[in-house]
């Protein structure tokens, strides 16, 4: 709790001045970070906010999936505000990938700032998960509802944000999925140390992307993006709401994202499109990638 507290000190005045009325706010233990926040904009309180936990007994990742995870053996947190999607240039459905792609930043540059040997970068799983070396490093949920006292066409958006510290489980018997920041750092890390890397990233390419979109940042995802060049498998309609049970309803070899952060996989039918809660993916058969000519 104090690295949590001594963090939020630094994180405020580091935030001053893109966000001059934002909050912070630590707590010892709640069930969702997303789903305190989501309870207080609903309530009409919709001042922007950070909250964090330093433990998660209910914490949620995409279609209702548990994200479960011992007592500091993650940074969860959450950030909260009023925003209207559905005014951002090209459309407000990308925003989970420009969340990604600037906690990725953050973290590479946080990492590179210790002392050891230069880490491979840490790479963006459409639509919303981080990896490295093709593990599961954090995941990132968005929600919004409407909420009293907002301006027309705004709702509360909450962004969830869960990144491993330490390894899910015991060391003789480690995850193949995930993978943690002590698998990459050189040194011990804290939560409030990874949370003061990302939190006033987090913050400002949000603001920018709600004016800007995500247009200008598709040329560096495009650099961090995991899918691209690969072989895929694809779960749409019934079989993508039941959690990837069953065959894939389609394969094919993904590029990369266009200018409004739809998912381009082309397949036996075509290039085909999709935008984030269209469909799951899942890599087929990992190679070397090559560098895809991405679309206009």
């Amino acid at each position: 709790m104090i690295d949590l507290n001594t963090a939020a000190e630094q994180i405020w005045l580091a935030t001053q001045a893109d966000c001059p009325d934002i909050s912070l706010e630590v707590l010892p233990e709640t069930d969702s970070t997303n789903t305190q926040l989501l309870a207080r904009g609903r309530a009409g309180d919709t001042a922007p906010m950070l909250l964090a936990a330093h433990h998660q007994t209910a914490g949620r990742g995409r279609h209702g999936r548990q994200w479960i995870a011992r007592a500091g053996d993650s940074l969860t947190f959450s950030l909260g505000l009023p925003l209207d999607l559905d005014q951002v240039p090209g459309g407000g459905s990308a925003l989970s990938l420009a969340v990604g792609l600037a906690i990725a930043e953050a973290l590479d540059v946080g990492l590179a700032s210790l002392q050891g040997p230069a880490s491979a970068p840490i790479t963006l799983k459409w639509p919303n998960d981080l990896w490295w070396q093709q593990r599961k490093l954090g995941g990132i949920l968005i929600e919004a509802t409407p909420a009293p006292g907002l301006s027309a066409g705004q709702r509360w958006v909450v962004i969830g944000v869960g990144i491993n510290l330490r390894p899910q489980h015991a060391p003789e018997a480690p995850s193949l999925e995930h993978t943690c920041l002590q698998d990459i750092s050189p040194v011990p890390l804290t939560a409030g140390q990874v949370w003061t890397w990302i939190a006033p990233s987090l913050l400002r390419a949000v603001l920018r992307f709600a004016t800007e979109g995500f247009a200008p940042l598709q040329a560096a995802y495009a650099q961090r993006d995991a899918l691209a060049g690969q072989e895929v498998n694809l779960w749409q309609g019934a079989a993508h709401n039941a959690l990837l049970r069953g065959a894939p309803t389609d394969t094919g070899r993904a590029y990369s994202v266009d200018k409004q952060g739809a998912l381009l996989v082309h397949t036996d039918a075509g290039l085909q499109r999709w935008t984030t809660g269209d469909v799951s993916v899942r890599l087929a058969a990992p190679s070397s990638p090559p560098s895809p000519t991405l679309p206009a």
